[in-house]
């Protein structure tokens, strides 16, 4: 089997980002009126890098995902400001046809649930195989081979027979390494994971982790991770975008955010995992909902549900993403002004055991994950 290594890019000759995302503002129309859903995102993915979009459902990680891409609904949506760099290149100014090249040749999508995702009517091989051909300059028998090769390469077993089987005939499991492997068989530069393990049991989750970190090494592709579980982000990323109805929140590397926080929802998250409570207590859980983008309250966004909130400060002024002296971008008025601190998040009383503070979490969960981290 041949593992053929993607061209230096320009990001990586330069040794800049190779996705870099400003000031990125997304409105859907709904209810008559255009309503803002993602306000101001901000990320950096270095080429060979992995970065999550972490934060429950509703806080736009998936929908500034498939943003870079130009995957939303043009009819009900819009990019109203910012810019999505990618290798030197602004994706928004890109024409249609320009982006049918960056998709799936230069970017590789994994989407979050892959029997919707593949076509029932054709073969996987046959679905992987047409992916080569827009893609790359060959016949039909070196597609076909190419999408043999990739699904061995992804562990499916026997790959030459089951790449002729329908997508109905795998498991979940082989559904996300059928989809992993059309996503890789152009060798994209960049690769954006939407919940790759979703639904899946701990061993395939752990299966799929280690075949993306195997990837990540063998191909130098950098990764864009969308989930909500923060114990797949401890066990495989290197980098954090914590988002909250719609606007990154805080931006840190995994094992500061892991060991203090800087931002009260970020600390939320941590005392949600279930590996933070003790057997037979109840679940710590954030009180409340994220709030809808039409109902946005005034002041912090997250002030309504958030232990340390202020009235008169965090319900009045909304905050702005600031850099922290340790390099981590926050976004709270408090821990900007220096009367809250990490300290504070971390010894916070809400669910957690006496003695038992959140700098040890990312090695619990990458232990219960059996990470080598």
């Amino acid at each position: 089997m041949t593992i053929t290594v993607p061209e230096t890019t320009s990001a990586q000759r330069s040794g800049s980002e190779l996705l870099s995302i400003r000031d990125l503002n997304i409105e859907f129309f709904a209810r008559g009126k255009w309503t803002r859903v993602v306000s101001d995102a901000a990320l950096d993915l270095k080429p060979g890098g992995s970065l999550a979009l972490v934060g429950e459902s509703g806080s736009g990680k998936t929908v500034t995902s498939l943003s870079i891409l130009q995957l939303l609904p043009k009819n009900i949506s819009r990019v109203t400001n910012g810019s999505i760099n990618f290798d030197g290149r602004d994706l928004l100014k890109l024409s249609e046809a320009q982006m049918r090249d960056v998709r799936g040749g230069e970017i590789g999508m994994i989407f979050q649930e892959p029997m919707t995702s593949l076509n029932p009517v054709f073969t996987v091989g046959d679905q992987i195989a047409e992916t080569v051909r827009r893609h790359r300059k060959v016949s039909r028998k070196e597609a076909w081979a190419r999408a043999v090769e990739v699904l061995d390469l992804v562990g499916i077993p026997a790959a030459a027979r089951r790449a002729k089987d329908y997508p109905h005939s795998f498991s979940g499991g082989m559904r996300q390494r059928a989809m992993i492997a059309m996503a890789i068989s152009c060798e994209p530069k960049l690769l954006l994971a939407d919940e790759p393990t979703t639904a899946l049991d701990v061993t395939v989750q752990a299966s799929v982790l280690q075949l993306l970190r195997q990837l990540q090494d063998d191909l130098g592709t950098a990764v864009l991770l969308v989930t909500h579980d923060l114990g797949v982000v401890a066990d495989f990323c290197d980098d954090v975008t914590v988002m909250y109805a719609g606007e990154p929140v805080e931006v840190a590397p995994v094992d500061d955010l892991f060991g203090r926080p800087s931002h009260p929802y970020s600390a939320g998250l941590l005392r949600s995992l279930p590996q933070r409570t003790p057997p037979g207590e109840e679940l710590t859980a954030i009180p409340g909902m994220v709030p809808q983008p039409d109902q946005l309250p005034p002041g912090c966004r997250f002030a309504p549900r958030c232990d340390f909130a202020l009235a008169g400060v965090c319900d009045v002024e909304h905050p702005e993403l600031v850099q922290l002296q340790g390099g981590q971008l926050s976004r709270c008025i408090r821990i900007a002004n220096g009367d809250l601190t990490a300290a504070q998040l971390v010894a916070a009383p809400q669910g957690t055991p006496a003695g038992h503070d959140l700098s040890t979490i990312a090695t619990d969960v990458a232990e219960q994950n059996g990470s080598d981290r």
